[in-house]
């Protein structure tokens, strides 16, 4: 049995533990971390050095530091499995539909500390979880003077008791309820008998912490309305002849004021192969990764400096928009032109961005050889990387070239990397935004990929290159 310390760099730190008594494991460690406001673990069984198990970890343990920086923490953990409403724990609901703002607990000037902590994902939005039952410090189970709790992880709330207020030994029963923001005085109280917990023995500067079994309210599941759109159908007045991520933000708006809660759009994924109406279908992408250039949202980009240039746009934005169907080759054509202006005006500066920079090497595994067959697939003219006189396939070898902002070969590939960064942080936005409006932005994505796309190009051991299934695009 092992706890598994994560730490802020994403690696973990293992320790080993020692079994005490049935059913009952122990581990000690000092972590010498008195700046830290926390420590996230999670636990795990070893047989030799290998892993044959590990808890459910989507919501790992959580030891706040409530006490001084000199004080020792007693946790008394439960090992999670996967529940069967393990959705509840979903960004889905964590971030939008139940969002709630989470924050940590104030430090406390107790002596000895009692921390009793509870996972309880029924909540919704503007709900808090309390602690009552016996003895002034729990309200003498009066709700009006309920202890109140703190949701420092989502779905998992902590209540800070002054453990002098008990004898030690003491049996203390104790309940969750729930109670409204806005003062509303119905209670939702947990089902079953009591909780009990016995005050444990104090040495001095300890903060005992029990986690305890999650509570369970009598709270139905509920119900949701949404719509499901292509994103290139939002068009809005101000858009450059197709739906863009700008006009996302406006569908969240419609969603949520007609109280629904999910919005899915078909997929944004690019579809490029002959830069012709024929690679308008959603479901043909050439990378499961890369997003299509034609749902750049312009608004959102600096202002061309060339003011000829501005206004030639501008023009061409209200023709195009007043078309009573997507002309999809003058379109992506015109954003492809206004991307490369804006690239050759602005890339200097978004890639000595940290932002920038923190993106391209999270994204880079696919984002370069992306960018490779997006150059080769233009320079020869197809997307048959069968039929180029080079590079049939990705070479590894290629990336540290494709990397180095000193080489040609960068800066062939280059507007690319900018092309997606823009595409990433504006799909980001409307991610965002959607949150901030309880709205559920859900994607779709096709079951295969093109046959002569880039992931077939990158990777063509994963795919039969001999057969293809699905449906084909319709024949409009």
């Amino acid at each position: 049995m092992c706890v598994n310390i994560l730490e802020q760099d994403g690696t973990t730190t293992l320790y080993r533990m020692q079994p005490e008594e049935y059913n009952f494991w122990v581990a000690e460690i000092d972590t010498k971390k008195s700046e830290c406001a926390y420590v996230d673990y999670f636990y795990s069984i070893l047989r030799q050095q290998t892993e044959i198990r590990r808890e459910w970890h989507t919501i790992s343990h959580r030891l706040e530091a409530v006490g001084n920086t000199e004080a020792k923490y007693i946790s008394n953990d439960i090992w999670y499995d996967m529940p069967d409403d393990s959705y509840l724990f979903s960004a889905a609901y964590t971030d939008c539909i139940h969002r709630r703002d989470r924050e940590m607990s104030p430090k406390s000037e107790y002596a000895n500390i009692l921390r009793i902590k509870v996972r309880a994902p029924q909540l919704l939005n503007g709900e808090k979880l309390y602690l009552v039952g016996d003895g002034e410090a729990l309200g003498e189970w009066h709700s009006e003077r309920s202890l109140p709790m703190y949701e420092h992880e989502n779905c998992e709330w902590v209540a800070t008791i002054d453990a002098s207020l008990f004898e030690e030994n003491e049996e203390i029963s104790y309940k969750f309820i729930i109670r409204k923001d806005d003062g509303d005085p119905a209670i939702i109280w947990e089902e079953g008998g009591n909780r009990t917990l016995q005050v444990p023995t104090f040495d001095g500067n300890e903060v005992h912490v029990y986690e305890v079994h999650r509570a369970w309210f009598p709270i139905y599941g509920e119900k949701y309305a949404g719509t499901a759109v292509p994103v290139f159908s939002l068009r809005s007045e101000g858009s450059f002849g197709v739906g863009d991520f700008g006009d996302l933000k406006l569908m969240v708006d419609w969603v949520s004021k007609t109280y629904q809660r999910i919005l899915q759009v078909l997929p944004i994924n690019d579809t490029t192969l002959t830069h012709t109406w024929t690679d308008s279908y959603p479901y043909s992408c050439v990378s499961i990764y890369a997003l299509h250039p034609m749902y750049t949202d312009l608004r959102q980009l600096p202002a061309l400096k060339d003011a000829k240039k501005a206004e030639e746009f501008e023009q061409l934005r209200k023709e195009l928009n007043a078309l009573t169907q997507i002309d999809y080759e003058r379109v992506t054509e015109a954003k492809n032109e206004y991307l490369r202006l804006v690239f050759n005006q602005e890339s200097k500066e978004v890639f000595a961005s940290a932002e920038y920079k923190q993106w391209f090497d999270e994204e880079q595994e696919w984002l370069v050889p992306y960018a490779q067959y997006s150059i080769f697939r233009d320079k020869f003219g197809t997307p048959d990387y069968t039929k180029w006189p080079e590079h049939n396939t990705w070479d590894e070898a290629d990336r540290k070239s494709l990397v180095n902002p000193r080489t040609k070969a960068f800066k062939e590939v280059s507007f690319f990397y900018f092309e997606q960064y823009i595409l990433a942080q504006q799909m980001k936005g409307a991610h965002e935004y959607a949150r901030t409006k309880n709205v559920v932005l859900k994607g779709d994505i096709p079951i295969g990929v093109n046959r002569y796309g880039c992931d077939a190009w990158m990777e063509p051991r994963y795919f039969n290159l001999n057969g293809q299934a699905g449906a084909p695009p319709d024949s409009f």
